[in-house]
């Protein structure tokens, strides 16, 4: 084998090696503050109060009754049961199950920000920059934006979006 395909192998393996593993926490009444460094972060189980400081990638929040602070991330996922989450800026958000409650700015740039609210009873208080596509199913969800006005897709029961 050549020098330059086996340096070409290497790197390509350094490169894969160099992606960071999603920073998982898992468990039951944790309190703790993160600096995310841009990585992926999944929070899991029950009770955590978790603050993630800096610019985070994704972000999965499952489990019950977490209570969690982000600075910035590229995407919000949701799911899960009676969560409190504040987010100061998010690329695109997602929130399921039941009786969440989402604070957040949703930032949308060349692609508009993507936003979807599922399942039931969720509350959400929303600031969009730039454009944002909102799709709203489910029932009895109640969200309340500022800011741009976003393209609103709505479907399910009893759902309510309406300018702060």
């Amino acid at each position: 084998m050549n020098k330059t395909l086996i340096a070409g192998f290497l790197l390509a393996g350094t490169a894969t090696l160099a992606q960071a593993e999603p920073l998982n926490i898992e468990g039951i009444g944790l309190s703790r503050d993160v600096s995310c460094k841009g990585q992926d972060v999944n929070i899991s189980g029950n009770a955590n109060v978790i603050h993630l400081k800096g610019d985070c990638g994704a972000v999965e929040v499952a489990g019950s009754e977490h209570k969690v602070r982000l600075d910035t991330a590229k995407s919000l996922s949701v799911s899960g049961a009676e969560h409190d989450v504040v987010a100061k800026r998010v690329n695109a958000l997602s929130v399921d199950t039941t009786d969440n409650q989402v604070r957040a700015t949703v930032a949308g740039g060349e692609q508009p920000a993507l936003v979807e609210v599922t399942g039931a009873d969720q509350e959400l208080d929303l600031q969009f920059e730039g454009p944002v596509k909102l799709d709203v199913s489910g029932t009895d969800q109640q969200v309340r934006w500022s800011g741009e006005e976003p393209e609103v897709q709505m479907s399910g029961i009893d759902n309510k979006v309406e300018r702060q």
